[in-house]
């Protein structure tokens, strides 16, 4: 009994540990992003669905439409798709396809790109006390224009509840993340981006967010107003 306490003891502590370290570096992220601004801001509109068509699979559709500025002139249009296989309630595997057009700005000659993308990922879940925490290891295999490359990113999120103890429906909640992205084949930095959003979740299938989300790349950062809608068909009880 005692030997099983001091593990217990020691676990959470190590996780306690890796949650504050994790959120210093979100909040060391953010102070430094002092050029933001310059680079004016643009806007992502994104909606995610997860519709469950088996006890441990799940199909993961997505769409969003990013703009370099407020006014709507386009900048990219992401399609993507993916099957989740439910290891266990807490960790998934995924693999899927992404379509993805990218637009020249207004003041750069171009053409649109096209990409495909192969993608694999794996989901793991778990909470502190009121603190839902997930992680988001996600590797990429890209088709763009005539090059290839691949690409390794992850993600730390972590959602709160506002006016209630934990997560469920009616619940006002924050979401923070940070994800960095790197390269294998050449200079492994590709970019980082730090989100913060207030969301509502409505019930245990329907929750939005509005927020901001600010992307380091090529040396420079710039930031997006975000606004996302997540409707979800979940058949079975989650608890």
């Amino acid at each position: 009994m005692i030997l099983r306490y001091l593990q217990h003891t020691h676990l959470d502590i190590m996780l306690k540990s890796a949650f504050l370290l994790s959120l210093f570096t979100l909040v060391s992220f953010a102070a430094n992003c002092q050029t933001v601004f310059q680079e004016g801001q643009g806007m992502w509109l994104m909606f995610f669905n997860r519709t469950e068509i088996a006890e441990k699979w799940s199909i993961h559709t997505e769409i969003q439409d990013r703009s370099y500025n407020i006014s709507h002139k386009e900048e990219q249009l992401l399609l993507r798709g993916g099957v989740n296989y439910h290891l266990k309630k807490n960790l998934w595997v995924t693999a899927g396809y992404g379509y993805i057009e990218s637009y020249p700005p207004d003041d750069a000659v171009g053409n649109t790109v096209l990409e495909h993308r192969i993608w694999q990922q794996g989901l793991y879940f778990h909470s502190i006390g009121r603190f839902f925490i997930e992680h988001r290891g996600r590797v990429e295999q890209r088709f763009v224009g005539t090059e290839y490359r691949d690409r390794i990113r992850y993600r730390l999120m972590v959602n709160a509840p506002l006016n209630k103890e934990r997560m469920g429906p009616k619940t006002l909640f924050i979401s923070v993340y940070n994800e960095a992205f790197f390269h294998i084949e050449d200079s492994p930095y590709d970019r980082n981006r730090f989100y913060t959003a207030i969301g509502y979740q409505f019930n245990r299938s329907l929750n939005v967010q509005t927020g901001w989300l600010g992307q380091n790349f090529n040396g420079k950062t710039k930031g997006y107003l975000q606004v996302a809608l997540f409707a979800n068909l979940l058949w079975s009880d989650p608890s």
